[in-house]
């Protein structure tokens, strides 16, 4: 075969496909040339439906101004007026329990007795040395009144000649060793008499009384029961009495509101088991003092118990705070408020509808609203809950929210 037959040949055999790929080519050209006008006749009827629509419709308020005064709610804890653990004094065993949980004493009541043989043995020991030394001493003290009167009559026979100086000497020693075995005596009386008060106070301890008047709120061992002295943390807690008829009730106070409660301040406390009741009472104390951890202020408020408060219980502490700089600030409704990576922000619309993001500086939260210490003042319309379509600098169709 020639070279111009085998070139005949090649173009013969590519000759479809290239036929195929002209016409893929221009049904594509096609394609363009009909989409192009639909395309640029969708975005011409997008533009002119925002035209008609005209700016986004938002939800907005006019910020109003804060009370003055102010008011504040805060959870709270009751404790007992008067509470204490009491322990055991001296070592035995229970020999009897007077008292229960819940049974109201008085003080110097007897809750308890403890069976202590150890110190009454030697209680009686103790005594029965007291009546040995005393006897002593009045064997001692005859001891040396005979020596003073024997001293006294050796010392008139010396100056007779009758008898030595040496005698008469050791007369006079010997009637001075007695009066110091007297005081000796009497040293040793005064010492066993403290023991016996010692001995006896350890034996009063086996009477468990009350140190007030409250109610048993805890029992720790029955008749029986084998318990320790001391108030160490293995040591059996025999019982815990609290003061009732008066309650402390505990809340932590933020640092914003904390400047402006003092002492004699009044107080609402409510329950939730006590509906429709509420309690007044005053400040008694606070700490005086911010918790760095918590930021807040430790306040006990003192109330009179009707015997329906019970320690332990949950409470709600109400502050009527007074004006001072930090309160009648701006309020800001809590769907008003926008955090971002700036910080606190508000979409604030001018006179133009135009949105602006303003930064702001938070004061306290309260719930529903925040106090807002810069950045807006009353009067000023916020959208509120801002949409991905409000932008700085946008347009916008506020709705006010009555």
């Amino acid at each position: 075969m020639t070279q111009y037959a085998k070139a005949d040949t090649e173009r013969s055999s590519r000759g479809p496909y290239m036929g195929m790929a002209v016409f893929f080519l221009l049904l594509i050209v096609i394609g363009i040339l009909f989409l192009v006008p639909k395309l640029r006749h969708r975005d011409d009827l997008e533009a002119e439906a925002k035209v008609a629509a005209g700016p986004p419709m938002v939800l907005a308020t006019k910020l109003q101004q804060g009370d003055p005064r102010g008011h504040i709610e805060l959870p709270a804890t009751v404790q007992a007026f008067e509470q204490t653990p009491i322990y055991a004094r001296t070592s035995g065993y229970v020999k009897a329990r007077y008292v229960d949980i819940g049974d109201r004493v008085h003080k110097g009541q007897l809750l308890a007795e403890i069976e202590d043989p150890q110190t009454a043995q030697a209680l009686m020991q103790a005594k029965a040395t007291v009546l040995q030394q005393k006897a002593q001493l009045q064997q001692m003290e005859a001891n040396a009144s005979l020596s003073k009167v024997t001293n006294e009559r050796w010392q008139g026979l010396v100056k007779q000649g009758v008898v030595s100086q040496q005698d008469a000497d050791q007369r006079s020693a010997q009637a001075g060793a007695d009066v110091a075995n007297v005081a000796a005596a009497k040293a040793n009386i005064a010492s066993g008499e403290a023991n016996v008060r010692s001995l006896t106070d350890q034996a009063s301890f086996s009477k468990v009384i009350a140190p007030f008047d409250g109610v048993i709120l805890s029992r720790g061992i029955d008749r029986g029961s084998l318990i320790s002295s001391g108030s160490q943390n293995s040591v059996t807690e025999m019982f815990t009495v609290g003061q009732a008829d008066r309650v402390r009730v505990f809340t932590n106070v933020p640092q914003a509101s904390a400047s402006g409660l003092a002492n004699g301040h009044v107080a609402k406390v409510t329950f939730r088991e006590l509906p429709g009741k509420i309690y007044t009472g005053t400040i008694a104390r606070t700490s005086q003092s911010i918790d760095p951890t918590t930021r807040t202020l430790l306040v006990e408020v003192d109330l009179k118990n009707d015997g329906r408060i019970l320690p332990g219980m949950y409470a709600t502490v109400g502050f009527d705070l007074p004006g001072n700089i930090a309160s009648g600030l701006v309020l800001l409704p809590a769907n008003g408020l926008v955090i971002r990576l700036a910080g606190p922000q508000a979409v604030v619309v001018d006179g133009n509808n135009i949105a602006h993001f303003r930064k702001i500086v938070l004061g306290r939260d309260l719930g529903t609203v925040t106090e807002v210490v810069s950045g807006l003042q009353a009067g000023d319309v916020v959208v509120l809950s801002p949409g991905d379509a409000v932008t700085d600098g946008a347009k916008v169709q506020p709705q006010l929210q009555k």
